[in-house]
């Protein structure tokens, strides 16, 4: 047992603080994408421009999630978790009662500065204080969390969008914050004060340029008119993504450690992870769309059927972590997730122009049966499989690079249904059916592709072998 593990009821109560947390950053990722559609009608923006109220929220979490990530490690796990969800709190807030376009993106950038302090920080929190024996369970908890979070987000967001307004998505997490906040300051366990360096600022700037370089890149491709800033940016993406690979293999305490990417078996099992949550949260950024353009669903019934997902991710991922603690067989899991993935985007592929509800259906099946199958033992093969670097800060690897798969998500889906339709800067509230399908299933096609190489990347690392205990 850990030398940092405490009491059975103090752990269940942290537990339980930890699936709060997650739970918010669940429930702001899904309630927001069923109400894109509306927002972008509201604004007057194609369906690329307003994934951006997505996109800057994720580049904040994964340009900035190593950053906070170290500061806890070094001492400050409680600190970094309890400012992140007051910023998250008070930006939502603000969020709520923005009244253009760029004051929503000025302050999602903001409460994405407080998502990236807690998701640094929850599942160190497991790593640190639960039993080695016990981290698929915690990393099972995590994915609960979020799920519950994902399960209410769609029903509750398109409740509010119908009857309300899309604002008010936003403004629901000020109650659960102010409820949170409390309980986090009496059962995480105090920090032990710092007992690190100095903060590698060189690598925070370096880092966090290259992947809003990145991500800006890849959205914005498509649009002609853009076409010099995206050759720039994606110039600069690549200039300080070098420098930062450089300058951190330099350094003696790195903002990150860039050798542990040089073990092929974490590099395998972190990209399956990373792609698959690519997929899903690009076809979750899309499906609202579908449902609105294609099936004529309002925001209130898109959003109880993508309900489904989540749902079943809530109901199985914590037995199914429990069982693969038991088995000490993790890669089972990971496989057949990306394989149940791939099966729901050639669901897509196939049916999508019929617009029918049953293949929608089962696509929406596979996405939840992928998380409920991958949260913990996918989530547990990274942490395995770091060398040269903490679990703690193998956990925050992981959970950057979760991140960072929803970032380039996001934005490459806008793309490739950009890209797919030729819409361009087509508003949302003029795109046919027809163009609209285009760009869908040429999305799907892609997604198909990815999901195929997540499963050979789980099928060729197999699992460490375990020491028989005395």
């Amino acid at each position: 047992m850990s030398d940092h593990s405490i009491g059975k009821r103090a752990r269940a109560m942290m537990l339980l603080v930890i699936v709060f947390v997650a739970l918010m950053d669940g429930l702001d990722g899904s309630i927001v994408n069923i109400a894109l559609p509306t927002m972008a009608e509201n604004f007057g923006t194609d369906t690329g421009t307003i994934a951006w109220v997505s996109v800057v929220y994720l580049v904040m979490l994964a340009g900035l999630l190593i950053t906070f990530a170290r500061v806890a490690k070094n001492g400050l796990i409680k600190r970094v978790l309890v400012i992140g969800l007051i910023l998250f709190t008070v930006s939502s807030l603000f969020c709520g009662i923005s009244t253009s376009f760029q004051m929503i993106l000025a302050f999602r950038l903001i409460q994405g500065i407080g998502a990236a302090m807690m998701a640094a920080a929850i599942p160190m929190v497991c790593v640190k204080y639960l039993p080695a024996e016990n981290l698929g369970l915690g990393m099972g908890v995590l994915t609960m969390g979020a799920a519950l979070g994902f399960a209410l987000g769609p029903a509750v967001g398109g409740i509010i969008t119908d009857l309300v307004s899309w604002h008010w998505i936003f403004l629901i997490n000020v109650p659960l914050g102010i409820a949170v906040i409390p309980l986090m300051l009496k059962f995480i366990p105090k920090d032990e004060g710092y007992n690190g360096k100095s903060m590698d600022f060189t690598g925070v700037v370096l880092l966090f340029s290259a992947i809003l370089c990145g991500v800006f890149a890849l959205e914005r491709a498509p649009y002609s008119e853009s076409t010099p800033l995206v050759i720039s940016a994606a110039i600069g993406c690549i200039l300080f993504l070098a420098a930062f690979v450089v300058i951190e293999l330099r350094k003696e305490d790195p903002l990150l450690n860039i050798r542990v990417f040089k073990h092929w078996k974490f590099d395998s099992v972190l990209m399956a992870y990373t792609a698959s949550n690519l997929v899903y949260v690009g076809l979750l950024y899309l499906m609202p769309f579908y449902m609105s353009i294609c099936m004529g669903f309002s925001p209130l019934i898109s959003g109880l059927l993508i309900l489904i997902s989540p749902l079943l991710t809530l109901l199985i991922c914590v037995p199914v972590s429990r069982l693969s603690d038991r088995m000490g067989e993790r890669r089972i899991f990971a496989i057949a997730a990306c394989g149940i993935l791939t099966a729901g985007c050639i669901i897509m592929v196939l049916f999508a122009e019929k617009m029918a509800i049953i293949p929608l259906l089962a696509t929406l099946v596979c996405m939840g049966l992928m998380w409920a199958l991958s949260g913990g033992p996918m989530a547990s093969r990274i942490i395995e499989n770091v060398m040269d670097e903490s679990r703690e800060m193998g956990s925050s690897i992981m959970t950057q690079f979760i991140y960072m798969g929803g970032a380039v998500g996001t934005a490459l889906f806008a793309m490739l249904f950009t890209l797919g339709s030729r819409s361009g800067n087509v508003s949302f509230s003029d795109l046919s059916q027809d163009v609209f399908l285009d760009g869908f299933v040429f999305a799907a096609i892609v997604a198909a592709a990815i999901c195929a190489v997540t499963v050979v990347l789980s099928f060729i690392v197999r699992e460490q072998k375990k020491v028989p205990k005395d």
